[in-house]
């Protein structure tokens, strides 16, 4: 009976095709059933996720504008202020550090009788500590700066000095990368006053990157894995081609351009997405994008290590390290504004069984199954990554050490931040290490266990 089952069965599939009619087989994993049933038991998530995408509203204080009108008034200032402008993303991209004036006829701006907005460096009477750091407030508004950005000193004329003449700063030409995943773990020349573990230092975390639009509107966040390699995540990426973005390495302020060591820009020639990412649960949320030349690595600009495969003896040590997650976005649900430095944001990993808990609770519902290309994170009120973060790193302490670290995860989605026992949830690196390996080798790169 069952034999003669299977054959009126291939024969209908044969009759079917031959009439020219496409016939779907499910897959391994899959069964075919009625799609009210598929409906009802679906238990991915979909349509409930919150990504950490930015999304496209102004927000508070900002009004949509039209682009013809602010094309014609740049055309108008660069032709009548030519110094005032520096290069625009496609020419900065060609260089390896964009380029900053120097005098006031160049674009410093005044902030009194015979002072300039200078970069703290390049000025003698800047705030400095005994230990030779440049002391800044990260939250100071420019009013109580007189107008002048976080990394500026309001500077007399007379008290200036010329790029490149401060002994603190390094020549980046002769410098040599220990290897990969190692953090400057105190920062490089500028000191936070007030530092509430809110902000990061200056080049602590070198392996940041921030994605861009040709425009050099802030995408999403990155990790440097390669001098020619950043990874983030698929769903912050979806809607973009290889040469509509640029990655830029060594940033720290995104209001400033007068860090001691400027970034870096590069086009990217390549963008590779998991072919299983999904849409609407997020899978495999994963994406490689390759820049058409390497970055110079340098004090600020280096890679993070990649975790092995998943192993259980990963996932136990995830378990009593020290982990950080980075990113420029909002700070909570209910901020408005992303932040200019690059904040930092110490959390618990959590296993696999007590996340799903814990996100069971929450509008998911009871049966909700917690994919294993997710890892999460978090869960402490008031600390949590969230719109804005997505693409963004989340990293760990490697076995026996303290100040050099692998990526666990990437900042993917999460269903409310910052709230307590609410985990935020990241992509699984360390699962998905084959799919990075297999993309490394298709673009000519062999595959990293250490730099």
């Amino acid at each position: 009976m069952q034999v003669e089952l299977v054959l009126v069965i291939s024969l209908l599939l044969v009759s079917l095709v031959s009439l020219g009619v496409a016939v779907r087989t499910c897959q391994s994993h899959e069964i075919c059933i009625s799609k009210k049933k598929c409906d009802e038991t679906d238990d991915s998530g979909k349509g409930k996720l919150v990504s950490r995408i930015l999304d496209n509203s102004c927000g508070t204080g900002v009004v949509c504008c039209e682009k013809v009108q602010l094309e014609s008034f740049d055309a108008y200032q660069r032709l009548v202020n030519p110094w005032r402008f520096s290069q625009n993303p496609l020419e900065a991209a060609a260089n390896d550090t964009p380029k900053f004036a120097k005098k006031e006829e160049e674009g410093y701006r005044s902030c009194g009788f015979r002072r300039e907005c200078v970069p703290r460096h390049l000025c003698t009477t800047g705030s400095v500590n005994e230990n030779g750091r440049y002391i800044i407030r990260p939250r100071i508004s420019e009013d109580a700066n007189f107008g002048c950005r976080s990394v500026e000193e309001c500077c007399p004329l007379d008290e200036q000095i010329e790029e490149g003449h401060n002994p603190i700063q390094l020549d980046l030409k002769d410098f040599q990368s220990k290897g990969c995943g190692y953090s400057n773990s105190k920062g490089l020349y500028y000191q936070l006053d007030g530092y509430n573990d809110g902000e990061s230092f200056f080049a602590e975390f070198p392996w940041m990157v921030a994605l861009m639009d040709m425009e050099g509107n802030y995408i999403c966040g990155g990790s440097l894995i390669h001098p020619q390699l950043v990874l983030t995540s698929a769903h912050n990426v979806a809607n973009y081609s290889e040469d509509s973005l640029l990655a830029r390495a060594g940033d720290w302020d995104l209001n400033s351009q007068t860090e001691l060591h400027p970034y870096q820009m590069r086009p990217i020639s390549g963008l590779y997405r998991h072919e299983n990412f999904n849409r609407q649960t997020f899978y495999n949320d994963i994406a490689l994008a390759v820049l058409e030349r390497p970055f110079q690595l340098a004090p600020h600009i280096q890679p993070i290590c990649l975790p092995p495969a998943k192993t259980p003896d990963l996932e136990d040590h995830l378990q009593n390290v020290h982990c950080v997650a980075t990113g420029w976005g909002h700070r909570n649900s209910t901020s408005r504004v992303m932040e200019h430095l690059l904040k930092r944001i110490e959390l618990p990993v959590l296993d696999h069984e007590s996340c799903q808990r814990l996100l069971r609770r929450t509008i998911l519902g009871r049966r909700y199954r917690f994919h294993a290309s997710f890892l999460c994170a978090g869960g402490v009120e008031g600390k949590d990554t969230c719109k804005g973060d997505g693409g963004s790193p989340l990293f760990c302490t490697m076995p026996g050490q303290t100040d050099r670290y692998q990526l666990v995860g990437i900042v993917s989605w999460g269903i409310e931040c910052a709230e307590k026992d609410l985990p935020a949830v990241y992509t699984n690196v360390a699962y998905l290490r084959n799919w990075i390996d297999e993309q490394m080798l298709k673009n000519g790169f062999p595959t990293i266990d250490r730099f």
